[in-house]
């Protein structure tokens, strides 16, 4: 499956532990979807899926999460076998480019080692990243195209299931994700117009668990100076916290696609205007963060309007957030 490159302007911090979300929240875990997603990766699938989400299944105790974790543990071995090649090549490479150096410079020469030194980094990287066991604040973090955990809701009772993140609408061919690449977000303003959010709200509503958020900005705008003579602007990656709050709730809209070798389940966040103090350090759109109370009024959808969905969106979670240049 190919995968086409978007512009990655936002991420998120999500909640990735299933246990708690369904502690919390009062939802199952629907392991069913998750050895579906996990089995499809492992036969070429292509999804991406972060090291947190695999985690929660790796010390299983049930027959159906013993299943999950074998289809971790399998395509890891054979994701650890292809950078083990990788590395050798590159290893190869790095040695002949400084045994030709000694004897003579040339650009070739240098370009092999600069950029064989680079990739056995890389690989080294994504090695080390195939034995953590314990989750780290990037390994939460998603992008379009990764996959995250939703709540949802089916025959009165919520589920926990994994979506891609970047909605491709049922019936939609592959080459959607390039053609409409800015499907991963969803203007609450364009919901009941836009054909691809229309055609499933008020019958496809989830819920994701956010901790915070990146966004980029224009790093003139963010300094509220002009460019300066010839010079040309740049983007800056903030990264934006809620003050007082430790996670928020996302309502999200998400489809089912059959077309295609494997079966899609991907979805959207709702985004409304910004915040006064994320507008001010540079951004035009903030997630729209809802109250808990009103989580179940958005997931049990039955075929409504947006105006139906009213106080999910007129009365948000109050916030303020706090943001620092990333690294």
């Amino acid at each position: 499956m190919t995968i086409q490159s978007v512009n990655m302007c936002f991420s998120a911090q999500v909640e990735m532990d299933l246990k708690k979300l369904a502690k919390k929240f009062g939802a199952e875990i629907d392991l069913e979807s998750f050895l579906e997603l996990f089995t499809q990766r492992l036969n070429g699938s292509g999804a991406k899926i972060s090291r947190a989400l695999e985690i929660p299944f790796l010390n299983p105790q049930t027959p159906a999460e013993k299943k999950i974790a074998k289809a971790i543990n399998d395509f890891n071995q054979l994701e650890e076998s292809k950078r083990e090649k990788d590395l050798f090549a590159q290893k190869k490479r790095l040695a002949d480019a400084e045994r030709l150096l000694k004897t003579k410079v040339t650009k070739k020469a240098e370009n092999d080692k600069r950029i064989a030194t680079d990739k056995i980094e890389k690989i080294k990287s994504k090695l080390d990243r195939l034995k953590v066991t314990k989750v780290s604040e990037n390994d939460g973090r998603i992008f379009p195209y990764g996959y995250a955990p939703l709540i949802v809701m089916e025959n009165g009772h919520r589920l926990i299931r994994p979506f891609r993140y970047l909605m491709r609408p049922s019936g939609q061919e592959e080459d959607f994700d390039r053609k409409f690449g800015g499907c991963y977000n969803a203007r609450l303003d364009g919901l009941d117009s836009k054909f691809f959010w229309k055609s499933v709200l008020g019958k496809n509503h989830g819920v994701m668990v956010v901790k915070s958020f990146w966004e980029n900005v224009s790093k003139h705008t963010y300094e509220r100076r002009k460019p300066r003579a010839g010079e040309e602007d740049e983007n800056i990656v903030l990264h934006f916290s809620p003050k007082g709050l430790d996670q928020m709730i996302v309502p999200c809209i998400f489809d089912h696609n059959e077309e295609g070798e494997f079966p899609l389940d991907s979805f959207a966040l709702i985004t409304d205007d910004p915040n006064p103090e994320v507008k001010a350090a540079g951004h035009d759109r903030t997630p729209v963060f809802m109250k808990e109370e009103y989580i179940d009024q958005w997931l049990k959808h039955e075929s409504k309007s947006l105006k139906d969905y009213g106080k999910v969106f007129a009365d948000k979670q109050k916030t303020y957030f706090e943001h620092e240049v990333a690294a």
